[in-house]
């Protein structure tokens, strides 16, 4: 009994889209700390674990191999961005106008979609590292380790993504349906709520939470059919994408059942008040 309880509560963990993620930075930042301890490169620890961190706040959902290409055009722009504010930071004019150009730039990216805006903050923070970096240093010694171990750090990460998601390739969909039901199930919960036999209820307090919960189900619906059909692509698709687009229906189905029902729920609780029916 015990171990099942064990086994079921692991199940749940690795159900959260947090938890892999989490266990990746964990994994690369143990990985960088264990390589600088044992050949005492303790200097090159606070690099290495800043550019595991701008390469995970840059990660996005993709196969393995859109991923791959992801990691490279990311470890591009963080190789230009540290190493153009190691030789600009001497000059102050120039530094400065090239980092609000480069803001600005990165910032519209973000027009294009989810994947670039992500790469632009990314890319801004790695920057903001490189300024710290270069300010802690105060001068232009090991002017081209640290943002090499910058981008070394980012790399680690970017491979362990990679290996990550060819070994899980779907666990993306998995998360991102046990979030869709998780937010259903608390959108029903809201909705069972109107029924109860209290006089005087603040339906319409409560109608707002359950507007407020519909909105996070319809992004958490969209969400999810962007993964599965970017697994899909332009073939058919397999035995287990086919079982996740059921779920995906089913889901949709009870969220169109559940959201398109609406009752006069304070005449039905003055009407069943002293009965069980409710």
């Amino acid at each position: 009994m015990p171990s099942r309880s064990l086994s079921h509560s692991l199940r749940r963990l690795w159900a959260l889209d947090k938890f892999s993620y989490s266990l990746r930075v964990f994994i690369a930042l143990s990985g960088s700390l264990l390589l600088c301890w044992s050949q005492g490169w303790i200097q090159a620890l606070i690099p290495l674990f800043l550019g595991v961190i701008a390469s995970a706040l840059a990660e996005t959902d993709d196969s393995w191999q859109g991923r791959l290409g992801a990691l490279l055009v990311t470890l591009g722009c963080f190789t230009a961005a540290a190493y153009t504010v190691e030789f600009l930071f001497p000059y102050p004019w120039l530094f400065v106008s090239a980092l609000a150009l480069s803001s600005f730039a990165l910032t519209m990216l973000g027009a294009l979609g989810e994947r670039f805006a992500t790469l632009g903050w990314a890319t801004l923070i790695l920057a903001i590292y490189s300024m710290i970096g270069v300010e802690q240093r105060g001068g232009s010694a090991a002017l081209w380790l640290e943002p090499l171990l910058l981008v070394a750090g980012a790399a680690w990460y970017g491979v362990l993504s990679v290996i990550w998601n060819a070994l899980f390739a779907h666990q993306p969909v998995q998360h991102s349906l046990a979030r869709l039901f998780r937010e259903l199930g608390q959108y029903l919960k809201l909705k069972a709520a109107l029924f109860e036999p209290l006089r005087q209820l603040d339906v319409e307090q409560r109608r707002l939470a359950l507007a407020k919960q519909n909105g996070r189900v319809v992004a958490a619906l969209n969400a999810t059919k962007e993964i599965i059909l970017h697994r899909v692509g332009n073939g058919r698709p397999g035995p287990k994408v086919s079982r996740y687009l059921k779920l995906y229906f089913l889901a949709q189905d009870i969220h169109e059942r559940a959201s398109s029902s609406h009752y006069p729920y304070n005449e039905l609780a003055e009407a069943f008040f002293h009965s069980d029916v409710l």
